[in-house]
């Protein structure tokens, strides 16, 4: 055997490889398959974020619609209207991580506009409303809207603490909604006991 034989024997192992083109397939996927995972779970978690939105805001309004339906409102009804909450944000209602706040801004010849009572419930989650508490007085309206004597806005809104389902190493977002409804009859100034 002469001392260059073991050289020429890998040169025509690695021409052989150079030629093989089997696995070049193998490879290119190998390199893709990576980046084409992290497109699909980046479509599911921005799908599933876009449906949590769609969910708030559907529950704000159909809250608001609730509350604002009869002449007079009791805490049994609004008691009742939140435990609907669940129901129609489902699946993607979570106790600790929802709560609906509905504030009745209102005004008479006697009081400026301010809140005239406050409810919150659906959730367990702690959130302070925008506009402030029962007996606030309010400098400016919420969306821009006016108000006559004895007449009342109602204003929901909805706090949703959104948790990343597959990138968890995001951090939690707390989704807003906020929805404004006048009463179909009378002024809503008052929760019967």
């Amino acid at each position: 055997m002469s001392p260059t034989e073991p050289y020429r024997w890998a040169q025509r192992l690695l021409g052989r490889f150079r030629r093989d083109e089997g696995g070049a397939v193998l490879a290119e996927i190998g390199l893709s398959l990576p980046l084409f995972m992290l497109v699909l779970m980046g479509t599911v978690e921005t799908g599933n974020f876009l449906l949590t939105h769609l969910k708030v805001q559907h529950t704000v309004v159909s809250v608001a619609d609730l509350v604002t339906r009869d002449e007079e409102i009791s805490e049994d009804v609004i008691a009742d209207i939140f435990l609907a909450i669940p129901q129609i944000m489902a699946p993607f209602h979570q106790d600790d991580s929802t709560v609906a706040i509905v504030s009745a801004i209102s005004q008479n010849e006697d009081t400026p506009a301010s809140i005239f009572w406050q409810r919150s419930g659906g959730g367990t989650l702690s959130e302070a409303s925008d506009f402030g508490v029962e007996g606030d007085t309010l400098d400016t309206l919420p969306g821009g809207l006016t108000l006559r004597d004895d007449e009342t806005i109602l204003a929901t809104e909805i706090y949703v603490t959104y948790e990343p389902l597959i990138f968890s190493f995001f951090e939690a977002q707390t989704i807003y909604k906020a929805s404004y409804f006048r009463p179909r009859i009378g002024a809503l100034q008052e929760v019967q006991p």
